[in-house]
């Protein structure tokens, strides 16, 4: 199956006018290396492809290279590099060298296009090795998102439907897509996961050897205290979506902001700053969020039942189920963006309620558009009054309400708002960007 970032990729490594290193990032396990050979397949041509986590005897010989017309001549006369080709190296953090050839990539032999991949690429450029400024493009890469789930289990019909921006939904297309939602939300992302899932096994056993091997291979290259990473999971799984503080971790503070910043690094928490109008009052404290919700799920408390949007109805337990909805609706708005992309939320002040999950750039970078995110079957005026407050406050006119509640645009009168409610099934970029043009235009 086509991945929905493939023709971006493709896009990125054809294009005549830009000559950068592309850099793929993410956790282990998401299709990385798959993307870019299907993205390779796709273009044809001469390609050298490099995995130099199993190719030990290439990654000597880069090592021992003097310079870069050195390496040049390496990748010239031992593998009949020639200019037009492709060069890809997987798991290029592996070989420390290639770090000191950046700049000369793009400078010095701009007719190779060179791709590099890994999961831990903050290891990349050691502190010895000054970061190449404009010689790079980043693309983050995460499992499948809720779309390409669907694409997978169901077909391409129901999938391009979703990618459609669609404002009407058949009652009972609605159903469907929220029972798959829910799948998505306890299996998560992880391509194998999901084959497993569709042939009717279990994909828990290999989320949690996923999640040894990455466990494994952290502790191995980080040298953070044993059961640290493990701690870091659990923590963030039993309160995602919540204020994050140090102290929920079993560790000093200082060896857990370090864990976790290195954890951010291999893609595996991610981090969402919350930030007050005035950036002189912003000192709150972040959300976290895991890569994946398959791995959030197993993580959760072990005492904790299964949640579903559609038939937890105890208020107990719909409060996690927010924190999961919030999870899955980030991995999507994220997937296929720059590795250094971020998204915040907005909070109005330390003590008070009024705070909004999302805030997202709209077509003109001017626009910050609010979306909340609200794992409930129906929706109320409490459910958007956040987003209403932050519109009123920016001076704005439109923004998303994202639940579980089916399709519905609310028209504020009194103040000439326009909130769109959008089924969570519906909440990627590519969809948001469609509804916002449309709204521009209207």
């Amino acid at each position: 199956m086509q991945r929905e970032i493939h023709h971006f990729l493709k896009n990125m490594i054809i294009d005549p006018e830009r000559h950068e290193v592309i850099i793929i990032e993410g956790a282990r396990q998401v299709g990385k290396s798959w993307l870019v050979n299907d993205v390779l397949d796709d273009i044809g041509g001469k390609s050298f492809r490099f995995d130099l986590e199993k190719n030990n005897q290439l990654r000597h010989e880069i090592n021992r290279t003097e310079d870069f017309p050195d390496f040049q001549a390496l990748m010239t006369d031992s593998h009949d590099v020639q200019p037009g080709s492709i060069l890809f190296f997987d798991e290029a953090q592996e070989c420390p060298n290639l770090a000191r050839y950046v700049k000369s990539f793009k400078e010095d032999w701009p007719e190779v296009r060179v791709i590099l991949t890994g999961s831990s690429m903050n290891r990349f450029f050691p502190k010895s090795v000054r970061i190449p400024v404009g010689r790079t493009r980043s693309l983050c890469v995460f499992g499948f998102s809720f779309s390409e789930f669907v694409r997978f289990i169901k077909g391409d019909s129901l999938a391009d439907f979703i990618l459609s921006a669609p404002t009407t939904i058949p009652p009972s297309r609605h159903q469907l897509l929220l029972k798959l939602f829910d799948d998505y939300l306890v299996i998560g992302g992880y391509p194998e996961a999901v084959k497993a899932f569709k042939s009717n096994q279990s994909p828990s056993g290999i989320i949690e050897e996923i999640v040894a091997l990455l466990e494994e291979d952290f502790e191995r290259k980080e040298e953070f205290q044993p059961g640290l990473f493990r701690n870091i999971l659990q923590a963030t799984a039993n309160h995602v979506g919540s204020p994050s503080k140090l102290t929920q971790i079993d560790a000093t503070k200082y060896h857990a902001k370090a864990a976790i910043e290195a954890m951010r690094s291999w893609h595996i928490i991610l981090e969402m700053p919350m930030h007050a109008l005035d950036p002189n009052h912003s000192r709150f404290l972040p959300k976290r969020y895991l890569h994946d919700t398959g791995v959030l799920n197993i993580y959760r408390t072990l005492a904790a039942p299964a949640i579903s949007m559609i038939d937890t109805i105890d208020p107990v337990l719909r409060t996690p189920l927010g924190g999961l909805f919030e999870n899955a609706v980030l991995i999507n708005l994220l997937s296929g963006e720059s590795a250094f992309k971020t998204i915040s939320g907005w909070k109005k002040k330390s003590q008070s309620s009024e705070e909004v999950d999302f805030i997202i750039e709209g077509p003109n970078s001017r626009n910050k558009i609010p979306a909340e995110c609200k794992a409930a079957t129906k929706i109320s005026k409490t459910h958007f009054k956040n987003v209403r407050r932050y519109l009123e406050l920016t001076k704005q006119d439109f923004g998303f309400l994202i639940s579980a509640a089916p399709f519905k645009k609310i028209r504020l009168q009194e103040s000439g708002t326009t909130i769109l409610n959008l089924p969570v099934y519906l909440a990627n970029k590519s969809n948001i960007q469609q509804y916002l043009r449309r709204h521009s235009e209207e």
